[in-house]
């Protein structure tokens, strides 16, 4: 009987022990996921790519699907030269979550850097919208739109960038370079000096 009985102990002991192993090791799974997580976002946020691969690919999940850890995963990926795989994520970011800025703003950038601009356009018009004070969003924009053959859009999204930094050379020759795809010589050519007046200025 008394044997019996301390078998019966034994065993409830013996599956306590298990249950809090697995529990512990729940815990620590759930923690290591966290910091997993934390540390990868941290990576892409500083520029630290192919480590913020390293960190976000053990925590991505296709099914449990964390908006956060796929956008950052996916810049990381287009900035280590994984662009199909980076623009795959972030597609799905934004199916996931289509009023998410960031995510829009990422993905219409990146369209540009594919020359996948038709799909840049609707994207960084939003963007634009949300925040107009956006340099880069209003640049990358006239850009997509100058490549469409939008020209007259494209030189209004360049000007509109142009008021947000007047002496940026680059823009003055982005519209001198619309106006005269356009045939418009006489409007190009203030651009043009003045795109050169900047250049030689900053190379002194």
């Amino acid at each position: 009987m008394y044997t019996h009985y301390g078998l019966s102990v034994a065993k409830k002991l013996g599956a306590n022990m298990v249950d809090a192993f697995r529990s512990a090791f729940s815990v620590n799974d759930d923690i290591r996921q966290v910091y997993y997580r934390d540390k990868g976002i941290s990576h892409a946020k500083a520029g630290r790519y192919s480590e913020a691969v390293v960190m976000l690919e053990q925590v991505y999940d296709a099914d449990a699907f964390d908006v956060e850890v796929a956008l950052h995963l996916g810049i990381a990926y287009v900035k280590t030269g994984a662009v199909d795989r980076g623009t795959e994520l972030l597609e799905r970011s934004i199916a996931d979550a289509p009023d998410n800025i960031k995510v829009a703003t990422v993905l219409g950038l990146t369209y540009v850097q594919v020359q996948k601009y038709d799909l840049a356009v609707p994207l960084l018009v939003k963007v634009a919208e949300a925040n107009p004070v956006n340099f880069n969003v209003r640049f990358r924009l006239g850009v997509a739109l100058d490549n469409l053959g939008r020209f007259d859009e494209a030189i209004d999204s360049f000007k509109i960038a142009l008021g947000l930094r007047p002496n940026e050379g680059k823009v003055h020759r982005a519209i001198a370079y619309s106006y005269e795809q356009m045939g418009s010589h006489e409007e190009a050519l203030p651009h043009f000096k003045k795109a050169n007046e900047l250049d030689e200025r900053s190379a002194v």
